[in-house]
């Protein structure tokens, strides 16, 4: 799991309001998070919303209710309210170590506790709360699926086959960059010889070669780190796009068609981290399942106070040995 998402649905009878939002963020980090603050008088705005939604149409859908909420004359301003509210619950109880505390929730399915820790955060708001949590962990690789599905349907199908038909890239595998979508960078940023990770989508022609490469192609949504070797830039309707070709194996090339806003991941370590953590997750004899749960190492600035802190204690502690010495 490289990402959680969890869904919240809340009424309080005691300043008759609902709330709907979602905390989303990298495993073992600080969450995103937005909320809309719906009076009970217009709960009807929320009709369509399920908690069912995957996690790109349930953040439309709240868009879509913040923009009915603006149109109602002080309205919106109970929502402003909430979210400087929850930013500040949230500092006081620590972003990352809430993120650990998601993180950890979500891989042991104990949704249980979300539902506490979120009550617990709107407890100040309106104490005893009726809260409702859906939660989700997904693979960077899964996000990027998702995402590619969201993209390309905005940009309809016969645009990306007229660029597809293309004799230098017709037959070649279709693949996805991964996406990171909290620390990612643009394709923008990405030079050709660059190192690429990218989800194959398609592999065409190619699957046996593909599967010589990849065993467990067919079962997973595999990533893998291709060398970036064209970038060219082609219109779509009022988009500017990047086509692209990725060397995935020796001779194997693949295409992809990616928006400059989207955040591809950047960090080189990524393959090596999830080496380890497909070692760590690994279900031990007793058919249990070992968490390895990575707490953020302190920052230089805190380990310089801590040495400071400790300096100034131990001299304290010799000048009051010396006066009570002589």
């Amino acid at each position: 799991m490289d990402l959680y998402f969890i869904k919240v649905r809340a009424r309080s009878k005691g300043t008759a309001e609902d709330i709907v939002g979602y905390f989303f963020g990298k495993t073992n980090n600080a969450p995103e998070y937005d909320f809309v603050v719906v009076p009970l008088r217009y709960s009807n705005m929320l009709d369509e919303i399920t908690l069912e939604e995957n996690l790109s149409d349930f953040k439309e859908k709240i868009e879509g209710v913040r923009s009915k909420l603006k149109e109602v004359t002080g309205v919106y301003d109970v929502t402003l309210a909430f979210l400087a509210y929850i930013n500040n619950m949230m500092n006081r109880r620590g972003k990352i170590p809430l993120g650990i505390e998601f993180s950890t929730a979500i891989s042991e399915s104990d949704n249980e506790v979300i539902r506490i820790v979120v009550q617990n955060l709107f407890e100040e708001w309106s104490p005893k709360m009726d809260v409702v949590v859906r939660t989700q962990g997904m693979s960077l690789e899964e996000y990027s699926t998702l995402t590619f599905s969201t993209v390309y349907d905005s940009f309809g199908d016969e645009n990306i086959k007229k660029i597809y038909s293309r004799p230098d890239i017709v037959e070649l595998p279709e693949v996805f960059p991964v996406i990171d979508p909290i620390n990612g960078t643009s394709i923008v940023q990405f030079d050709v010889e660059d190192k690429l990770p990218v989800v194959i989508l398609d592999p065409g022609k190619f699957q046996k070669d593909i599967v010589n490469n990849i065993p467990d192609f067919d079962k997973n949504k595999s990533s893998v780190e291709g060398t970036l070797i064209s970038k060219e830039i082609v219109k779509i309707r009022d988009n500017t796009l990047f086509l692209i070709k990725v060397e995935l194996f020796d001779g194997i090339i693949a295409k992809a068609l990616i928006s400059p806003s989207l955040k591809i991941l950047s960090d080189e370590t990524y393959f090596l981290k999830k080496k380890k953590r497909g070692a760590s997750g690994k279900e031990r004899e007793d058919g249990k399942t070992s968490i390895r749960v990575e707490v953020p190492s302190s920052t230089g600035s805190e380990l310089l106070i801590a040495f400071i802190t400790t300096i100034l204690f131990t001299a304290a502690l010799l000048i009051i040995t010396y006066l009570f010495m002589k």
